[in-house]
């Protein structure tokens, strides 16, 4: 039985193949269209690329860093920003810069100016607006 039925499927893939080279027209050849080439990622620049975690430790060098790089920076919380959910300004001393800390990293934490805090997380960039850092962890430093 299961000979049968590899022979059934057999014959109903060869008929449509047989079928597309009679409909060609006598004195052309079919032919099938090479698929396009991939793009060649672009190469950059030496010191770019990926960066490690030990890298990005100031707010300084997290400006600058591309999207998506780990970021470990110990700083102050000065402020939360106006109008803006878990958006908080820290300051480390290089610079400051904006870091957004969900509910659940908070976990209800209660963040003041003279609290020191280790922040490490992944730094966003979007056209035409200052890197922001998504916060994955948040330590009380002492």
């Amino acid at each position: 039985m299961r000979y049968l039925l590899v022979l059934i499927m057999a014959a109903a893939l060869a008929i449509p193949a047989h079928a597309a080279e009679k409909a060609a027209p006598a004195g052309e050849s079919q032919s099938i269209a090479a698929p396009a080439p991939h793009k060649a990622k672009p190469q950059h620049e030496k010191g770019q690329g990926m960066t490690n975690l030990h890298e990005v430790d100031t707010v300084a060098k997290a400006l600058k860093a591309p999207d998506k790089s780990p970021v470990m920076i110990v700083g102050n919380i000065v402020e939360k920003v106006d109008g803006k959910k878990n958006h908080y300004v820290v300051d480390d001393g290089t610079g400051r810069m904006t870091v957004v800390i969900g509910t659940k990293t908070l976990k209800g934490m209660e963040l003041t100016p003279d609290m020191k805090v280790r922040l490490m997380g992944k730094i966003k960039v979007k056209q035409g607006k200052a890197p922001v850092m998504g916060v994955r962890a948040l330590h009380l430093v002492k």
